[in-house]
């Protein structure tokens, strides 16, 4: 469009006029050259800044250009320049460890457009220009410092401050560390880091040969966090003395001065620990302690360290991270973490709890499978992360169909979804079911004779009217009838064959308005409104009654509830909760309400309320791993579940359970059995040392490191896959063919334990 110029000869005139058009390439090189020549001569300049003892003259357009902290450090001008009555240029002094070199080189950068940076100042370039804001040049110097790394430079480089807040930058470094970890614990840099030593105690060997690098490094790093955080230890404390660590039946590591006098588990070494710890000047009361396992327990992580660092469940923040893990030597491990951000080493040694007096009987150096002291009930549980979702999510239905866990839409960062997915407990996996037709975030659904109905929503940008439904066993989702009124957050339950429609958010306010869909007509009806209008309230059927808890009035957190009877046709008020809170699960359990999570307006909650309809009051429940926000929560096979939210930092896609046997929540569960569930099916083994140990399958993979991919080892030698073979001692196991029992291993002789046998055969291997 050309521009309108003001002329006396009128505007048709100009309209029939021609024009000159001029383009001077050359004029941007040359203004900025003519700049910088200002600038070195001090001409026009009207700002310094300040770094240490060193003035540097400028132009406070020319650097609001390429800054925006600068930009917001200039528009404040009047507040904070010096000098301003007596027409002195204003100073401003830039605090933040920011190097006068650095600086330098980039309000040359600034007028210049070029940087030209020794290899040695780049890291103070990176810093300076991320605090000032400049992300070109945080990305170009981010790209030289990725492409320089190398063992002994990607400890200094991911020791930078602040990194962990540039994500692109960290997961590149996190990576590499990852990747060449096996180097990287072996250089100078590594070995100076401070050092936290930890030794773990195991009951048998064989449980000590099923550890893991990568689990051992997360539960180690999940113990320190607590002491750094919960227990208010500071870091000298925890780099004076070596730790000795138990697992407890939580599936967390516990300090063994913990275990009570007396307890099974309180051997000599125990005992001589918690002499240390009494004389140790930080010693300091400690919390009550979680009773150790009475059978063996391993667990084992399918997470993959070097890949992707999703930002989930509370478990590991970007500034709490297991960067590399690593077995140096028999039971001994070394990690690299991140605590709050400060890179750290953890040595690890696994350690024998020998009972504390020695039987007189004397034990043949053997291990007898299907007697007493190593049946299957003795030998390791083996635990294991419970499966994440396909991706963060909060705002969204839950419901349990068929025995598995249901999840429909909800929303992430970046968008409302369509997608679905169930979750098998049994199996510890999720699968993908056919997509909603449209996205929907701050979801809820129902489940009714098999068909899951998802009601209204968000679609990122209005509230949703529409409903839809997927027919037990259809590969389709089909629209339902409309709700009257379009609403998102608003709470969803099936009771007595109809599908309830509470509350909600219609864009203004939590609104009162309450409808019932009879499935057969396919038709909604209003029924009696609440009391309050509300949204984010947490609804499901308690004792034949609709529940509505908490939630929102647009401006507070609510605490009351409300309970409507559909034979009466009322809302009543109900006991309040002991927090207000607002986008919390509701779920029965056990008899009892639940309320899980949500927010109390300022921070996502971790804690849990539980109502006794005999009492009629809410009490504390336990505590969630993970605080969590527009959380769903459903019971699926006799588990109350906690299913994905928002942590106050981040979307999560972790879901977490309440254990009944510690009345615990956990993100653990247990190893899915294979073959017939005995210690030698978890193992593998088929062959070892000329002996022959068949599986009930009679099959191998020949893998060595099976248990870093979630799989316990498996061992074969000769490719011998489930024949019956005579061993040389004339001894042989068989599982291929009798009954139960005789598929159980028989004997092993020639080994102190059967961990020694695996280790003897994997060297072999090898």
């Amino acid at each position: 469009m050309r521009p309108r110029i003001e002329s006396s000869i009128g505007d048709d005139a100009m309209e029939d006029c021609g024009f000159l058009k001029f383009t001077d390439n050359d004029l941007k090189s040359s203004f900025l050259q003519a700049l910088a020549t200002m600038r070195k001569h001090r001409l026009f300049c009207d700002v310094i800044l300040n770094v240490g003892n060193t003035d540097i003259h400028a132009h406070r357009n020319v650097l609001a250009c390429v800054s925006p902290y600068l930009m917001e450090l200039f528009s404040v001008e009047q507040e904070t320049q010096s000098g301003a009555g007596d027409g002195s240029i204003p100073s401003y002094r830039l605090n933040g460890g920011m190097s006068k070199i650095a600086l330098q080189v980039l309000v040359d950068y600034a007028y210049t457009a070029t940087l030209e940076i020794p290899d040695p100042l780049v890291k103070d370039v990176y810093l300076a220009a991320w605090k000032l804001r400049m992300d070109r040049v945080v990305s170009e110097c981010a790209r030289h410092l990725i492409s320089e790394l190398t063992p002994e430079s990607c400890i200094e480089t991911r020791s930078l401050p602040g990194i962990a807040k540039n994500k692109a930058f960290v997961l590149e470094v996190d990576s590499f560390i990852a990747k060449q970890f096996a180097d990287v614990n072996q250089s100078a840099e590594f070995l100076q880091l401070p050092c936290v030593q930890i030794e773990v105690l195991y009951q048998t060997k064989q449980e000590m040969s099923l550890v893991t690098h990568n689990s051992l490094a997360r539960l180690v790093l999940d113990w320190v966090k607590r002491q750094l955080s919960e227990e208010t230890l500071s870091m000298p404390h925890l780099l004076e003395r070596s730790h000795l660590l138990y697992l407890a039946l939580d599936n967390s590591l516990q300090d063994c001065s913990d275990l009570p006098p007396g307890h099974e588990s309180e051997s000599e070494l125990v005992q001589d620990y918690k002499r240390l710890v009494l004389k140790c000047p930080s010693n300091k009361a400690r919390r009550k302690c979680l009773a150790a396992p009475i059978r063996p327990r391993v667990l084992i992580y399918s997470r993959d360290i070097g890949g992707e660092r999703e930002e989930v469940e509370g478990n590991f923040q970007p500034d709490w991270s297991v960067l590399g893990s690593i077995k140096v030597a028999d039971n001994m491990f070394v990690a690299l973490v991140t605590l709050d951000g400060a890179l750290t080493r953890i040595s690890i040694q696994l350690r024998l709890n020998a009972p504390a007096s020695v039987s007189p009987i004397h034990t043949p150096d053997a291990i007898i499978f299907g007697t007493k002291s190593d049946t299957e009930e003795d030998a390791p549980e083996l635990f294991c992360e419970v499966a994440a979702m396909s991706g963060p999510k909060c705002g969204l239905g839950v419901a349990e169909l068929d025995e598995k866990l249901l999840v429909c839409g909800g929303y992430d960062r970046g968008e409302c979804l369509r997608l679905v997915e169930t979750y098998s407990p049994e199996e510890n996996v999720w699968s993908q079911q056919p997509h909603m037709i449209e996205a929907r975030g701050r979801v809820q659904i129902a489940v009714i004779e098999g068909t899951t109905f998802a009601v209204g929503g968000s679609n990122g940008t209005t509230e949703l009217d529409t409903v839809e439904c997927l027919p037990a066993g259809a590969s389709k989702w089909r629209k339902c009838c409309r709700l009257p009124l379009a609403r998102s957050n608003a709470g969803v339950c099936a009771l007595n064959g109809r599908i309830y429609c509470i509350g909600g958010w219609n864009g203004q306010s939590g609104i009162r308005q309450c409808d019932a869909l009879d499935i057969a007509e396919d038709r909604w009806s209003s029924v009696q409104p609440l009391i309050t209008g509300r949204t984010q309230a947490g609804v499901t059927a308690f004792g034949g009654k609709l529940w509505a808890v908490g939630g929102s009035d647009a401006w507070n957190c609510l605490s009351t509830c409300e309970v409507y009877d559909p034979d009466v046709g009322q809302w009543t008020a109900a006991a309040s909760l002991l927090t207000a809170r607002r986008g919390c699960g509701l779920a029965v359990f056990n008899g009892k309400l639940y309320a899980i999570g949500g927010s109390d307006g300022s921070h996502s909650l971790s804690t849990t309320e539980i109502y006794d309809e005999e009492t009629k009051v809410w009490t504390q429940g336990p505590n969630l791993t993970t605080p969590r926000s527009n959380v769903s929560a459903v019971v699926v096979k006799d588990k109350l579940y906690a299913v994905g939210g928002f942590s106050g930092k981040t979307f999560l896609n972790t879901i977490e359970y309440l254990d009944p046997n510690t009345n615990e929540w956990t993100t653990f569960v247990a190893q899915p059995e294979k073959g017939n569930g005995s210690a030698a099916d978890d193992l593998g083994i088929k062959e070892v040392n000329g002996r022959e140990i068949n599986g009930s399958n009679g099959t191998t993979n020949g893998s060595t490191n099976g248990a870093e991919e979630n799989i316990p080892h498996e061992v074969t030698k000769n490719g011998i896959n489930g024949t019956h073979k005579s061993p040389e001692n004339g001894i042989h196991i068989n599982g291929d063919h009798g009954d139960a029992m005789e598929r159980k291993l028989s004997i092993v002789l020639g080994y102190n334990s059967f961990a020694e046998a695996v280790s003897e055969a994997q060297n072999e291997n090898e």
